[in-house]
């Protein structure tokens, strides 16, 4: 059913029908006829895009029927480390990816990635997995023990022991895990995730801490996408580019990799002028092949010498259309959902206020995959009604006024008039002020040694 055009033959009929399902013609593995293959994009809580695809040839009468996950790979691999210590916390939900591993630090003993389809269970579901498949092993050797009672194991590279000891110590970390499923003792267990699509629910019987990597070459092979040797060359941006080269007066475009499928790609790159601003650099990726794209936008001149606050008074579809840039360094306030959000949440972006409330949203939903479908706690209840919140302001459909502040120490992001004004700008207030020494030293300003530079 699957040849080496199937993703171009695919994204080519869903954006042509823009629907949610697809017919190709596709060759059948059995007798080499044409069949059809029908192609639907389902949306599930939590793992989000899946492709269900159905194969059916009317010459041989071969059917074959699958489902991948088609959420997008994330740009980063991700470590989950949840330490639990109250029995409450075994019903916190987990969603796993099949690329994930986990593992119980007590124990030193770690679940493998399986590679098949993801699946959402319970902090209890995952040790009651692992007690599980030991319980079969142990039934497997047993077995073989009957046969051969001097059987021995090789436990790790040459190191042997008895069947009999293997199974006692096989026995013992079982128990240990039905003691943890039952909540009579503390442990550490520790997800990890290249493919960055595994979350744990974070309630008040867990707090889980997150972080997110950059995946080796051997993770990224291990999920079946390209790695490219290294040839050892590197751009010189001191030299003149070749004649060849995509530049303009507007930019330059770069030949990259793909991070994900390793297939080269342009990097299209521009500087920027805004007055009242300054210079600022958008950099945007896009591969043609497996549709992984990513935009960065980065301020083209140094810290201001003082920090910047707007202030924007939201008073209908005009002030939702205004532009505006946000850095890595602002912080967003919507007083009226009495929502604050940490500077580099949603990264550096250049957007609308519509966009920029859109984007928040979106990273609340990610940051917290557990507000949607029906394992939706009512202690999430606030949050989700914000995230509800977020997307009707954004819609401008109620004509709900509201105050946006951005709060810049850097003094690189901006907040544009609405188009076409003229005339003085009464619902955008702009203060510039001395930073604080707090800010100063998230800057890294007060550790900068600028003498004799």
């Amino acid at each position: 059913m699957a040849d080496s055009n199937l993703f171009n033959a695919v994204s080519e009929a869903t954006s042509s029908l823009m629907t949610d399902r697809a017919v190709i013609e596709s060759a059948c593995i059995k007798c080499g006829a044409m069949g059809l293959t029908m192609i639907c994009l389902s949306m599930i809580p939590h793992f989000k895009e899946v492709l269900s695809m159905s194969f059916e040839c009317k010459s041989c009468g071969y059917i074959n029927r699958e489902s991948q996950n088609a959420a997008a790979l994330q740009d980063y691999g991700v470590k989950i480390t949840a330490k639990v210590t109250t029995p409450a916390a075994l019903r916190n939900q987990v969603v796993m990816s099949g690329m994930a591993s986990y593992k119980f630090e007590e124990l030193d003993f770690e679940f493998q990635p399986t590679g098949d389809q993801g699946s959402v269970t319970t902090i209890e579901g995952c040790i009651l997995r692992i007690a599980e498949s030991i319980g079969d092993q142990i039934e497997s050797i047993a077995e073989a023990m009957r046969e051969n009672a001097g059987l021995e194991i090789e436990v790790m590279e040459g190191t042997r022991m008895s069947a009999t000891e293997f199974i006692l110590e096989m026995s013992s970390r079982k128990q240990r895990l039905l003691d943890y499923a039952e909540g009579t003792e503390q442990f550490t267990i520790i997800f990890d995730d290249p493919s960055g699509n595994t979350y744990v629910e974070e309630t008040d019987s867990l707090r889980p801490i997150s972080e997110r990597y950059r995946r080796t070459a051997a993770q990224q092979e291990m999920m079946g996408y390209a790695v490219k040797e290294d040839s050892g060359k590197e751009l010189d941006l001191t030299q003149p580019l070749e004649d060849d080269a995509d530049v303009g007066e507007e930019g330059i475009s770069l030949p990259v990799d793909c991070p994900h499928c390793g297939k080269g790609g342009l990097n299209r790159i521009c500087t920027s002028r805004i007055p009242g601003f300054g210079k600022f650099v958008i950099m945007s990726f896009q591969c043609d092949h497996c549709g992984a794209k990513s935009t960065e936008l980065q301020s083209g001149e140094g810290y201001k010498e003082l920090a910047k606050k707007w202030t924007l008074k939201v008073e209908g579809q005009s002030d939702l259309n205004r532009d505006v840039i946000i850095s890595s360094t602002a912080t967003i306030c919507i007083p009226h959902l009495d929502l604050v959000m940490a500077p580099g949440t949603i990264g550096a972006v250049f957007t609308t206020v519509e966009g920029l409330l859109l984007k928040v949203a979106e990273s609340l939903e990610s940051a917290y995959p557990f507000l949607v479908g029906d394992s939706a706690q009512e202690s999430s209840a606030p949050l989700k009604e914000k995230v509800q919140q977020l997307k009707e302001l954004a819609s401008g459909e109620q004509s709900i006024e509201f105050t946006l502040i951005v709060d810049d120490p850097a003094d690189h992001s901006f907040v544009s008039a609405p188009i076409s004004h003229i005339g003085e700008d009464t619902k955008l207030i702009t203060e510039s002020y001395e930073r604080t020494a707090e800010q100063n030293d998230a800057l890294g300003i007060t550790d900068m040694k600028t003498e004799n530079y």
